[in-house]
């Protein structure tokens, strides 16, 4: 640009100072004016362009979702409906309940025309939408006589009237029908005329399979395109822009303009039967389109992504963007969008001639301006150039005298002042000389000691970089320590540096890592007092830094000048950097400094590790958690599951089993699934209770020789049925005890009934009741101590010994009369035990297992209380 410039500047050199400020300013207000116009026109032209291709993107994106919207209803509807026949929720046998389906459905889904299924009899029920919105039912069963009937709707969904009976239509060769078999899977059918509008239809259809694969029937749910029609004419696509999609094929499936999608007949009457081309069609935009397009691509075939493309008609430019529109079940249709240029340029031309006359006025209005201004601005510089040259030549007497524009004012004053000061200037340039050289001198010593400062300073701060780069992504605490005292060991060139950490729970400080010269005594090891290491310790502890020369030796160290820096930080001190060198050397407010910044960052790596160090346990614990919880809803889940699957398949066999003997074993076994249900729930109640401490405890005296037997009967009867010996060992003058009543029974009956459960034929169970009173202390009532045992001959396992207090565990193989159970009912009798302040212990060997339950209360039974 210089070496361009260069030559004109030249050439103006000799030129007037009047012409020199004319010329460029002129030059540059045509170059600005003519540049502002290009520009304008070109920026308007880009405008247009981005504004049509905004406006195409967005119509078609909104024609791309409302049709992905429109055309999921129908597949739906016919998912939901093939569904409910696979679960038996629908019965293709019950066709009052099938037309009550499809009615729901059809009011729900006002898209819908019709909702139908087929069956390979040739039967098929459907609800259909008639032009007035009207629904119907339309039938071919045993009821109609094979014949096609269709019947009005009452407000229930039933059959009310008939109004149109037909003998000639068969459902297994309609379209649909055919196409779901054929394609053995959801599908589209082609578009087709509706019979029941002017428009096209297409429909959703999907073949119906029992369990063995036979075909059963095919069920649709029908769209009418008529509505895309409708959609599609609301959009407004600039003033006069057009939308319409095209199948493949190039037929029109809808379009914005009033043109039905058939191809006239001889008489000139739209033909439902002939399909329109969107080549052909009559309206000029869609056709003309339609032909670009199978010009550009070579065929509709050809377009796999939307393109936007421009093509002329009659001297207009068009904008056009096609976009194809697919589905997962066989749709493959073109969304195409077309705008006309004219639709924008109406206020772009307006502008470009508003723009032209504006840039033309201000060329003028600024070569006005320029001659003006240069005749006002060169004439008073004329005056002071001539002022000026005198006083060069040493007339230092010379005064100027401007008027007119105020800086003309100020720049004369200014020579005048410059003039007189010149004259005082070379009186006093001697004597200033001599004082500038003095300062100059004195500001280069300076400038060299804040030079090495500032060196020292940057050094200290590498250093401090390198020392927090290196602790920062450390999680060990050794391994920090050692990287701080090692990195100030070497930068501050000290005899001996180290590194300690406090336990102030404990209220020593153990030394970690220490960094020692050759020559130089170590500090002891171990964990030492605080109070017998360092009188300045109580300082450290409350976040001081300090700078002390110990005179005398302490602890086997020489003298030494010591530098001590807590390391703590919001939370507390942790620990200390101290910090040693010889007696005559000092640390200066940098080392100070860049110790004490050393030192919290230390804090921050350790604070961080043992942050770490905390979350993974956490992270252990709940991990653990999460495994517990995951095992005992699997658990829960399959004992919930198995009673129900049994009551179903009981219930099952119960409709199916034609005698009444096995209908009572049946009823049996669904009753006994039942109680056993009941039983998990209830056991899974009363544990949570009992875990959340919300199980009433209502303490009361108990007689146990009465009590017990109540408790006792009912094991008596069932173990007499299966030949077990069962006894039972009360003393005659047992006391009676406080307890909750209803908890000791639920947990004896427990216990019982897993003695029972667990003891082969001719075994032997033993309930034994034992007191024992210790003497009495002065003024106090004696203790009574109460133990139950409960013994059953068999033995279970040393591996399964400590698991059978777990929730839903059993011992493997030891149920010899196959009863099951929810396996809670010892985790409910440890619960019930706590509860009510006994001890449960357990003892198996020797082919005895003896589970014992202690109680301690008072001799007084009407003041006791248990423990």
């Amino acid at each position: 640009m210089q070496k361009l410039l260069h030559p004109l500047v030249r050439g103006l050199s000799n030129v007037p100072l009047r012409v020199a400020l004319i010329v460029p300013f002129v030059l540059q207000i045509t170059a600005a004016v003519g540049l502002t116009a290009y520009f304008s026109l070109r920026d308007g032209q880009r405008a247009v362009n981005e504004v049509a291709a905004e406006l195409r993107n967005e119509v078609t994106n909104r024609v791309h979702q409302h049709l992905a919207n429109y055309l999921e209803t129908p597949q739906l509807v016919t998912a939901i409906n093939a569904s409910a026949f696979r679960l038996g929720e629908l019965n293709l046998q019950d066709g009052k309940r099938l037309e009550q389906h499809f009615w729901q459905q059809m009011q729900l889904f006002q898209s819908l025309s019709p909702i139908a299924f087929g069956s390979e009899q040739g039967e098929i029920h459907a609800v259909d939408r008639l032009q007035d919105g009207t629904l119907v039912i339309r039938v071919i069963d045993a009821s109609t006589a094979g014949k096609y009937h269709t019947y009005t709707i009452n407000q229930q969904g039933n059959r009310q009237q008939l109004i149109r009976l037909d003998t000639t239509f068969d459902p297994r060769i309609r379209p649909w029908y055919r196409e779901a078999v054929q394609a053995n899977k959801p599908t589209w059918t082609a578009v087709y005329p509706y019979f029941s509008s002017r428009g096209l239809a297409v429909s959703a259809t999907r073949p119906i399979y029992d369990e063995a694969g036979t075909l059963i029937g095919a069920t649709n749910a029908t769209v009418s395109l008529s509505q895309l029609d409708d959609f599609l004419h609301r959009l407004k696509v600039g003033r006069s822009g057009q939308t319409f999609i095209i199948e493949r094929s190039g037929n029109l499936v809808a379009s914005s303009t009033a043109e039905l999608p058939f191809s006239l007949n001889l008489e000139g009457v739209a033909d439902p039967r002939r399909r329109l081309s969107a080549i052909a069609s009559r309206n000029q935009m869609t056709r003309l389109t339609a032909q670009q397009l199978q010009q550009y691509f070579g065929s509709f075939s050809s377009i796999r992504q939307s393109q936007q493309l421009n093509f002329v008609v009659e001297g207009q430019r068009q904008f056009v963007q096609v976009m194809p529109f697919t589905d997962g079940y066989g749709l493959d249709w073109l969304i195409v969008v077309v705008v006309p240029e004219a639709d924008f340029m109406e206020h772009i031309e307006a502008s470009r001639r508003t723009t032209v006359l504006l840039c033309l006025g201000a060329l003028l209005v600024a070569i006005v301006l320029g001659v003006l201004t240069s005749h006002r601005i060169t004439d008073p510089i004329l005056r002071l150039c001539s002022a000026s040259q005198a006083l060069a030549n040493g007339n230092f007497n010379q005064t100027v005298s401007l008027g007119g524009v105020n800086e003309f004012r100020v720049l004369a004053q200014a020579h005048n002042q410059m003039a007189a000061q010149l004259r005082g200037s070379f009186t006093a340039l001697e004597a200033v000389k001599d004082e500038l050289e003095l300062r100059v001198t004195q500001r280069t010593a300076e400038l060299q000691e804040r030079t090495l400062q500032l060196g020292q300073a940057l050094d200290l701060e590498a250093l401090l970089k390198r020392v927090t780069d290196k602790v920062r992504d450390s999680l060990d605490e050794a391994q920090i320590l050692e990287t701080v005292v090692q990195e100030l060991n070497q930068a501050l060139i000290a005899e001996c540096c180290n590194a300690a950490l406090y336990d102030l729970e404990k209220n020593v400080i153990t030394i970690h890592y220490e960094a020692v010269k050759p020559g130089w005594p170590s500090s002891q090891s171990g964990a030492l007092p605080l109070e017998t290491v360092s009188d300045v310790h109580q300082a450290l502890l409350e976040g001081q830094i300090l700078q002390f020369c110990r005179l005398a030796p302490k602890f086997s160290r020489p003298q030494a000048a010591i530098l001590a820096c807590p390391i703590f930080d919001d939370q507390g001190v942790l620990g200390d950097l101290w910090i040693f060198r010889l007696p005559n050397c000092v640390f200066d407010d940098l080392e100070v400094r860049l110790v004490q910044q050393a030192a919290n960052q230390c804090a921050i790596a350790i604070r961080q590790a043992r942050l770490y160090q905390a979350a993974q346990a956490q992270v252990e614990v709940l991990q653990h958690l999460h495994q517990l919880k995951d095992d005992f809803l699997s658990t829960v889940s399959h004992e919930l599951r198995t009673p129900i699957s049994n009551m179903k398949l009981a219930l099952h066999m119960l409709k199916l089993s034609p005698s009444s003997e096995r209908q009572q074993q049946y009823l049996e076994i669904l009753q006994a699934e039942c109680a056993r249900e009941a039983n998990l729930i209830n056991d899974l109640l009363d544990l949570q209770r009992l875990e959340a401490d919300r199980y009433p405890i209502s303490l009361e005296t108990i007689v146990l020789q009465d009590w017990l037997t109540s408790i006792v009967q009912p094991f008596s009867t069932r173990m007499q049925e299966r030949g077990q010996q069962f006894t039972v060992d009360l003393p005659p003058h047992v006391l009676p005890i406080q307890s909750d009543r209803n908890s000791l029974a639920r947990l004896l009956a427990e216990l019982l009934n897993n003695a029972c459960k667990y003891t082969p034929p001719q075994g032997e169970i033993q309930l034994r009741v034992e007191q024992q009173i210790d003497p009495a202390l002065p003024d106090q009532p004696a203790a009574l101590r109460t133990q139950f045992e409960v013994s059953n001959q068999a033995e279970i396992p040393p591996a399964a010994l400590p698991h059978i207090f777990e929730k839903f565990y059993r011992v493997p193989h030891a149920d010899p009369w196959r009863q099951g159970g929810t396996g809670l009912g010892l985790a409910l009798v440890q619960k019930l035990v706590a509860q009510i302040g006994g001890e449960l212990r357990v003892d198996s060997g020797q082919g005895w297992t003896t589970f014992e339950v202690l109680l301690e209360g008072h001799e007084n039974s009407d003041s006791s209380q248990l423990r």
